[in-house]
């Protein structure tokens, strides 16, 4: 897990696609201790989503996010900056990596996303991140889950559509490459 000891700040993505897996509780395990956030704008976007998409409504319902929004004069700044960088003419697309990025940056936290280019802007400005892939990861470094289990998500994770660096079965070997588990 992080060593940030700040909040673990949820984009849509990872939080949408572990609740229609049905593995949202793997993410609040992944959290130990450490406040888990769901930015405002991100919470909307669920909002607005759940008619269309009922699995959203666990992410609604889990008493261990707690919905924050930009609210200080450092996360307006830092949400101003990301937005600049990632919100095109399209004014509502990536809004919710920019706050994400903002609360994590100005609190100390990790934000979770899957998102290449918030990756980059991210890493620009020195805001830790980690992958849906890197949480899974961590879970098995911790000893919550067995490699095999593990596989099985990231599987599950591929099922629901979602936009992975990997093929089915590819989690173990994404994982030695990328260095995050020793090869067995």
């Amino acid at each position: 897990m992080s060593d940030a000891g700040g909040p673990y700040v949820f984009d849509s993505g990872p939080l949408s696609h572990f609740a229609q897996s049905g593995w949202l509780g793997l993410l609040r395990k992944v959290t130990g201790g450490s406040p888990a956030w769901i930015p405002q704008s991100v919470h909307r976007e669920v909002s607005d989503g759940v008619d269309r998409h009922p699995h959203l409504h666990v992410i609604l319902d889990a008493p261990w996010l707690d919905v924050r929004s930009i609210s200080t004069t450092s996360e307006t700044a830092a949400f101003a900056r990301f937005t600049s960088r990632l919100v095109g003419s399209d004014r509502r697309k990536n809004v919710g990596e920019c706050e994400t990025l903002a609360l994590a940056e100005m609190n100390g936290g990790v934000a979770v996303l899957d998102d290449r280019a918030a990756w980059t802007v991210a890493s620009e400005f020195g805001v830790e991140t980690v992958t849906s892939l890197g949480l899974l990861c961590d879970l098995v470094r911790e000893g919550h889950l067995g490699l095999e289990v593990a596989g099985d998500v990231a599987d599950m994770l591929l099922e629901t559509e979602y936009h992975l660096p990997i093929g089915p079965g590819g989690f173990k070997i994404w994982a030695v490459q990328n260095g995050y588990l020793e090869y067995e």
